[in-house]
């Protein structure tokens, strides 16, 4: 069997010294660090993802709470909600908000609301914005404000399972605004040669089958499979999916990859660490207020 890139591990290292930043946090400003989750019940998954948060959260002593969005929920309502969060921005540090919301609800306009001291997760214009002006690793280490957890999970998981980025051909597949192409951007920074793909992409086979190195976060079950990639190939999956047995996997077909390809699990893969890199941000935050 090939390496098995388990993040548990890299996770729990994260999350050691949390609860007691926490505390300091607590002992400093006199209140807990604190998280408001913005999510809708008509997505099951964000809404769930969005309660294992909070809840990890409140056990390292975070105060944390969901503000419900509803089916209905003008734009002007939920602009009113965000900028309350904004105008406790000295009491309340960390501002996450669940995808996807309402089809009324235009993600730009909401991105172009999110105060980037609270962005926990750099979804918001200036975040990004930051982001994508960063030409090397060393610049996004220096930015004052926070990058997207999921692809940020991904380049440590690399980074702690020793993984040499700089030359290496990596393909990501998906291009959406929270993993695929933050994620091609760290990629890039890091010095690897990276090819962004998405449902448009011709010839994907061909592609991947002349990559170091797959990240893949679609969701769609089994998406790569033994004869799309070459013995050796270091597969990174971020997709969580539940088949019809009521088992979560992801993308790659990992009972079929295991014994050829290094390859991260679904779940205990990237999905610990980008939890562990959230909870790490929301005491950064806070911290960042203890003068």
């Amino acid at each position: 069997m090939a390496e098995i890139l388990e993040g548990k591990t890299l996770a729990k290292q994260i999350k050691a010294s949390l609860q007691e930043r926490a505390y300091n946090v607590y002992k400093k400003l006199g209140r807990r660090a604190s998280l408001v989750g913005f999510g809708w019940k008509g997505d099951g998954a964000g809404f769930y993802y969005l309660n294992k948060e909070v809840e990890a959260s409140r056990k390292i002593g975070i105060d944390a709470d969901i503000v419900l969005l509803e089916e209905s929920t003008k734009p002007k309502q939920l602009f009113t909600l965000l900028d309350a969060v904004f105008q406790k921005a000295n009491t309340i540090d960390a501002l996450l908000i669940a995808r996807p919301l309402p089809p009324q609800l235009n993600i730009l306009d909401i991105a172009a609301n999110i105060n980037p001291a609270q962005d926990i997760d750099g979804s918001g214009l200036i975040s990004m914005g930051r982001l994508f002006m960063c030409k090397t690793w060393q610049d996004i280490e220096n930015l004052q404000t926070f990058i997207p957890c999921c692809p940020k999970a991904v380049v440590r998981l690399l980074d702690y399972h020793k993984i040499n980025l700089e030359g290496a051909k990596v393909t990501v597949i998906g291009r959406s605004n929270t993993v695929g192409s933050p994620l091609a951007k760290m990629l890039t920074a890091k010095n690897a040669v990276v090819t962004l793909c998405h449902s448009k992409t011709k010839d994907l086979k061909e592609i991947t089958l002349n990559s170091d190195i797959i990240v893949s976060a679609v969701g769609k079950i089994n998406l790569i499979e033994k004869d799309f990639v070459k013995k050796g190939t270091i597969l990174i999956d971020v997709a969580t999916v539940v088949n019809n047995e009521g088992k979560c996997v992801g993308d790659i077909d990992f009972e079929n990859l295991k014994e050829i390809c290094p390859i991260s699990p679904v779940p205990g893969g990237v999905g610990p660490v980008t939890l562990a890199c959230l909870l790490e941000n929301i005491i950064i935050s806070a911290e960042r207020k203890i003068k």
